[in-house]
């Protein structure tokens, strides 16, 4: 048990540092010195430069047999984990007799969680560079299905909401590119990567600076919500990375896919609940509850999941 317990401490005192990072975007809004709507601009900077940098520079690694099999492991695990969530959402949905207005706002919140912004940097904190090009991989399908079915999830079904140039986004174009470099071996030569990488570089911290900034933008009394918000956060954080852990993890032998599955798996609610709320018409402060709640929530539940599970 008290190995454990020194995971524990080791795991959250990592988490801490990402903690005190969203703490420092907090004050900054609060305070005054960061308008609320620096916080858009600086979102837009991290989606379209930072991440896919991180990402192209993350797959920048000599092309072995043991990587492109960790790769296809990984695609696999990750198509298995988002049939399993979609199942999940859609039962937890009918169980807590959501009304269809914001049926599709909490399914999303619950089958897509923060994997770019909090994901990255959580990744990187906890398992090293090496785990980037998997949680890049993994990325890869979340883009593919948060622009496809995430939209048709919280336009009712409606397809008419979805546009196929919204797949011909940043994050999906480096994840694209940097695959095909790894595959051909392809290095970027110098200067161009240590400019690449260093704007990757600014993805943790910048990341970290925009979710406090958001959650300072949300009215804290406003976001505790009902319970239903409680329930899907708990859903969200506990209950699928538990799941994940028991019931498919024992498939797959490699240790470092399994644990950026795991990470992946107890994630917030992604930010773009509440981006893709508004803009498609859903119930968008539906949306900033749950993700208020699971991001505060995620602060004690990442460290606990990962300690357990790993």
């Amino acid at each position: 048990m008290s190995g454990m317990a020194t995971d524990f401490l080791v795991v959250a005192d990592q988490i801490f540092i990402l903690v005190l990072l969203i703490a420092a975007g907090y004050v900054a809004v609060s305070t005054k010195i960061m308008d609320p709507r620096a916080t858009r601009g600086l979102s837009g900077l991290l989606i379209n430069i930072t991440i896919p940098a991180l990402i192209v520079a993350s797959m920048q690694v000599p092309f072995t047999p043991a990587r492109l099999a960790g790769a296809e492991t990984l695609l696999l695990a990750t198509g298995v984990f988002y049939v399993f969530s979609f199942a999940v959402a859609w039962a937890v949905s009918k169980a807590m007799r959501v009304p269809p207005a914001k049926e599709g706002v909490l399914q999303f919140a619950i089958v897509f969680g923060n994997v770019g912004f909090m994901g990255f940097p959580v990744a990187q904190t906890l398992f090293g560079a090496d785990s980037l090009f998997y949680v890049a991989i993994f990325n890869l399908v979340f883009n593919l299905l948060a622009f496809s079915v995430g939209i048709a999830m919280l336009t009712g079904g409606d397809r008419k909401g979805f546009d196929p140039w919204l797949l011909a986004n940043p994050g999906i174009a480096a994840s694209v590119a940097g695959f095909l470099l790894f595959l051909g071996s392809v290095e970027i030569p110098s200067p161009f990567i240590d400019s690449i990488a260093l704007l990757g570089g600014v993805t943790t911290p910048l990341a970290m600076i925009i979710v406090g900034a958001m959650l300072a933008t949300f009215p804290a009394r406003e976001m505790i919500g009902n319970w239903r918000v409680w329930a899907a956060s708990a859903v969200l954080l506990l209950a699928v990375p538990v799941a994940y852990r028991y019931l498919f993890s024992p498939v797959f032998s490699d240790p470092l896919i399994n644990g950026v599955m795991i990470t992946m798996a107890a994630m917030p609610a992604a930010a773009n609940t509440v981006i893709f709320a508004e803009q498609y018409g859903a119930d968008s402060r539906l949306a900033s509850q749950i993700v208020f709640v699971s991001t505060i929530g995620s602060l004690v539940t990442i460290p606990l999941m990962t300690t357990v599970l790993l």
